[in-house]
């Protein structure tokens, strides 16, 4: 039986809860709330859990898919230590930043899943992960590669090759 890894669930489960967050924020800013403030907390918290939520961390077998244009942020989440890589750390912060989103209607549904998150991520952080960044292998490249074109031509159909 395979080992479940709760880091990967939780980052994918993150990252949608904070597009839910943004797009409330944004509904509960233009919208005519009495608690606006609460939607342009929803909108910064949202981007910047977006961003640094974006790098996938590493699997344990080691076959990640890198998402695109990750390395900038990676190098971010590296540098910043265990801010960035114990999951205690991003489960005290999504359980924190979750409760604001309570009070305002269209936050509520992504308050609630930033607090799935924060759950899948102490469970991921009892089990033991943590997050690492994705060692790419260097490419080992001799220069530009030339493309012949080909030496037969492809096969036709008999109605073809009358024509």
């Amino acid at each position: 039986m395979s080992r479940v890894e709760w880091s990967m669930w939780a980052n994918e489960h993150a990252l949608v809860s904070n597009v839910v967050i943004v797009s409330g924020g944004i509904i509960g800013l233009v919208g005519s709330f009495t608690r606006w403030q609460i939607g342009a907390y929803a909108i910064v918290v949202g981007v910047v859990l977006l961003l640094l939520e974006y790098p996938r961390g590493e699997r344990s077998k080691g076959s990640t898919p890198e998402r695109k244009f990750q390395q900038l942020l990676s190098r971010l989440n590296t540098r910043l230590g265990p801010l960035t890589r114990s999951y205690y750390v991003r489960f005290v912060v999504y359980l924190l930043t979750s409760v604001p989103c309570y009070f305002l209607l269209p936050t509520f549904i992504g308050g609630l899943s930033n607090l799935v998150t924060s759950i899948v991520y102490l469970i991921a952080a009892l089990k033991g992960e943590s997050w690492r960044p994705i060692e790419r292998a260097p490419a080992a490249s001799s220069g530009a590669q030339v493309l012949h074109p080909p030496s037969r031509p492809p096969p036709r159909t008999p109605e073809a090759r009358r024509v």
